[in-house]
């Protein structure tokens, strides 16, 4: 890796979290901003999208009390029922987990309501103390099924989770909750809460420790990252599936994440099939067991293409997401780009190598030393080369960790 690769080491906190979330190899070079028409257009767009979501906010909380509190105002505030919002996909609801575990115990006798997305319905199985509320969908329909919902169950508390959003803040609204809690503030829609469980932080998962922690959670040590409970009767499931595929107990595993390209957003973000090729055959043909994880359809059967050209790779059943993360729990190391899975890797502490550019590793990587990146302008430049370099050196420096606690840590 070159010098303009390599990535100044974090600083960090008095409890020993990093103070910027680039890892420990994000590159130091960004995407360029915009430039030209396109790039005029987006600030026009993004300059009258925020006043025109505040103003929707506000309007929205018309007749509802909308005195702001802080934190240290709900001492004596005990809920009886308590409403989550977050309406988009499994790594995006995963991340905010630290402040879901930090309402069930700072309110363990509350009953905790979740208005998810038909995306992220799977992940709740590993948060048993939530209820599964109306799934959240765009169509007018569903709208006005959760509109008609949302009263008849008279929350006490309504939390968005992801604070950016008109949606969460228009459900919070309906739920005529009389205290409503956001992540953070955000100019796009904070008149529509009334109190904010923490400071502004572009990392997500950090985000909601630190509002988690302003609530008074017991967080596990070690850096931030998603909170779930995994049913005890998983690890032996774990071992089945793995002995199934007849993967030595000895062997070292990595599991690869098919990347997602069923859309633009995606596309872009997933390095190419060719690199991913080379980089499963350099790691097998290393003596590692790779065993490819592909999440819908169409990632299936690009992992069935690598099956063909390589052999030697195991293809993981189509499992649920509880089983999958007992899998990955037994794993020596995770690659993929940001997406559930691999934030689900970092929740069982399995590390991780993020594949994908520096302006999404700085808000979605998994922190901490287990975790590595690697990182491009564009994702298509990352070869199979760096991938493999980056992995050997993740898996050396965990067994030195693993050998060397106390040095390590």
């Amino acid at each position: 890796m070159n010098a303009q690769s390599r990535a100044a080491v974090p600083a960090r906190d008095a409890a020993g979290i990093p103070s910027a979330p680039i890892g420990a190899a994000i590159q130091a070079s960004s995407a360029p901003r915009a430039s030209g028409w396109h790039g005029a257009l987006k600030r026009a767009r993004v300059a009258l999208k925020v006043p025109l979501m505040h103003a929707l906010s506000a309007l929205a909380v018309m007749g509802l009390d909308a005195s702001a509190c802080s934190v240290e105002d709900l001492a004596d505030f005990t809920p009886r029922r308590i409403l989550l919002i977050r309406s988009d996909r499994i790594g995006d609801l995963l991340c905010s987990t630290p402040l879901v575990a930090a309402l069930h115990q700072r309110w363990p006798q509350a009953e905790m309501t979740l208005v998810g997305g038909p995306k992220n319905r799977a992940l709740a199985p590993l948060l048993p103390y939530l209820r599964r509320g109306p799934d959240f969908r765009r169509d007018p329909a569903a709208w006005l099924h959760l509109a008609a919902w949302l009263p008849r169950q008279r929350f006490d508390l309504a939390v968005s989770l992801r604070s950016e959003v008109l949606s969460g803040a228009f459900i919070a609204a309906a739920s005529r909750a009389p205290v409503r809690m956001a992540a953070q503030a955000s100019p796009r829609t904070s008149p529509a809460f009334t109190v904010f469980a923490g400071p502004n932080d572009p990392h997500q998962t950090r985000r909601y420790w630190n509002a988690a922690r302003n609530l008074g959670a017991h967080l596990p040590d070690g850096p931030p990252h998603p909170l779930i409970e995994l049913p005890p009767d998983h690890d032996a499931l774990a071992g089945s599936i793995l002995h199934a595929l007849e993967v030595p107990d000895h062997a070292i595993k990595v599991g690869v994440a098919i990347p997602a390209r069923g859309d633009r957003r995606h596309r872009r973000r997933a390095w190419p099939h060719e690199e991913l090729l080379g980089t499963v055959r350099d790691l097998v043909d290393r003596g590692i067991e790779v065993l490819l994880a592909p999440g819908n359809p169409s990632e299936r059967a690009e992992a069935e293409q690598v099956l063909r050209a390589i052999p030697a790779a195991r293809l993981l059943p189509a499992l649920p997401l509880g089983q999958l993360a007992a899998v990955q729990r037994r794993m020596d190391a995770w690659i993929g780009t940001s997406s559930g899975l691999l934030h689900l890797a970092s929740a069982v502490g399995t590390p991780t190598l993020a594949i994908g550019t520096a302006a999404l590793a700085r808000s979605w990587a998994p922190l901490g030393p287990l975790h590595r990146q690697v990182c491009a302008d564009d994702p298509a430049q990352i070869t199979a080369a760096r991938v493999s370099d980056a992995l050997f050196a993740l898996l050396a420096e965990n067994t030195r960790r693993a050998a060397h606690p106390a040095v390590a840590g």
